[in-house]
């Protein structure tokens, strides 16, 4: 039979050609609103994958959620907002249905013979399945078909690795076609969970240098352009996942993502910026006063003051900290010039700030402009910037492998 001949098959046909095989349909409207959800991608192909792996994934999830009773209904896993940023760099998805980690792989290649599986799903400790289903999907027959599984130790044991495309393949003889198996071993005898290395970590530095560096490389294939062990470790933390994610979207994510500091005098502010009262305890906001009045400040002086919590999150140990962003009096719109302070203070019970929380300016290109660094008893870190109408700036708060980036502009 001919490659011509099996796409134009119908269901019925496909169905008696593939017997084991799990065949979905979706609608020309499942279609369009796949296309609507999706987020920006800095190219065609990385919008292209986001689509397959986004429609792979909503059909799957409905076929899942049909079969299964409320207390292991499928979930995304982690989230979706975190997939989509995933698809910019890396086909693939996650999904969760109780203790059991499945990993869904979309293709548009009809030649079924190999399972192409990036080697991100099978050797980062947080991205590991149980099992990785292979997905054929034609938008233009508006089917899906899995074609077949295989569970993590047989995908290593058997498989071959390509190290120059980072890739894992798998031939068809090794897979299995009918998923009722699956779900029968998996009640019946569970597989003992995968057992993988963790990657090294990143510095602060190494991390912004890494995002700066894969975030203007252009194309879809940035993955294969450092050594795994550092691709790896961005991978692994959500945080630098997410700045990679908008470094690569160039422009678009200052649009997007930034806080507009001039909203604020009109008493406009963005979701997540709260009074500084409501952040900071009252031990902190008496150093936040004590300070202003050294330096003959008074509280009037500061025109406008918000905060945010950032949470800097790291495998040994949590860290939450305030950045406090306030427009101090002497702004001089006739030199079209803003006078910004930047300041991060310890939250909860913690007075002092953990040595080495890192305050980086950077400017619109994502280049260092300055950076301060907490010692030891210190209160409080900050910066005082002057920025100009029209102009964008972010803020990085960096803490061993953990950054938080936020974007401004003044328009």
């Amino acid at each position: 039979m001919s490659v011509t001949q099996k796409m134009s098959l119908t269901i019925d046909e496909l169905t008696i050609v593939y017997p084991d095989q799990l065949i979905l349909e979706f609608s020309p409207e499942e279609i369009e609103q796949v296309w609507q959800e999706l987020p920006k991608y800095s190219n065609d192909a990385a919008r292209w994958n986001a689509f397959l792996n986004h429609l792979c994934l909503n059909i799957m999830m409905k076929y899942l959620a049909e079969d299964e009773p409320p207390e292991t209904q499928p979930q995304i896993s982690p989230n979706l907002e975190t997939l989509n940023q995933i698809w910019e760099v890396v086909n693939g998805s996650a999904i969760t249905i109780g203790e059991t980690r499945i990993i869904l792989i979309p293709t548009e290649e009809i030649d079924t013979e190999t399972f192409a599986i990036p080697q991100e799903w099978v050797d980062l400790p947080t991205w590991v399945g149980d099992y990785y289903l292979a997905a054929l999907v034609e938008p233009e027959e508006e089917r899906m078909r899995i074609w077949g599984y295989t569970s993590y130790q047989n995908l290593k044991n058997e498989a071959n690795y390509d190290e120059f495309e980072r890739i894992y393949y798998l031939g068809q003889e090794f897979m299995t076609e009918d998923l009722n198996v699956m779900w029968v071993a998996r009640e019946i005898c569970p597989l003992p969970k995968p057992e993988v290395a963790t990657v090294g970590s990143l510095s602060g530095d190494e991390a912004t240098a890494l995002v700066r560096e894969l975030g203007r490389s252009p194309g879809y294939y940035s993955r294969l352009e450092v050594e795994f062990e550092k691709w790896g470790a961005l991978l692994e933390n959500q945080n630098l996942l997410r700045m990679l994610y908008e470094e690569r979207l160039g422009s678009d994510r200052q649009t997007s993502t930034s806080t507009n500091l001039l909203q604020w005098l009109d008493g406009i502010f963005e979701t997540g910026w709260e009074t500084v009262e409501s952040i900071l305890n009252v031990e902190q906001l008496e150093i936040s006063s004590s300070y202003r009045s050294s330096e003959n400040l008074s509280s009037r002086s500061v025109r406008i003051s918000r905060g945010k919590k950032i949470d800097l999150g790291m495998r040994l140990v949590e860290e939450s900290v305030g950045l406090v962003v306030s427009w101090l009096p002497e702004t001089e719109w006739e030199t079209e010039e803003a006078n910004i302070r930047i300041q991060v203070y310890s939250m909860g019970e913690k007075i002092y700030l953990s040595p080495g929380i890192k305050l980086i300016v950077m400017d619109e290109k994502g280049e260092e402009l300055m950076d301060v660094e907490s010692r030891d008893a210190d209160n409080f870190i900050q910066f005082q910037l002057f920025a100009e109408r029209g102009e964008k700036f972010s803020i990085a708060v960096a803490l061993g492998e953990a950054i938080i980036t936020e974007y401004f502009c003044l328009e």
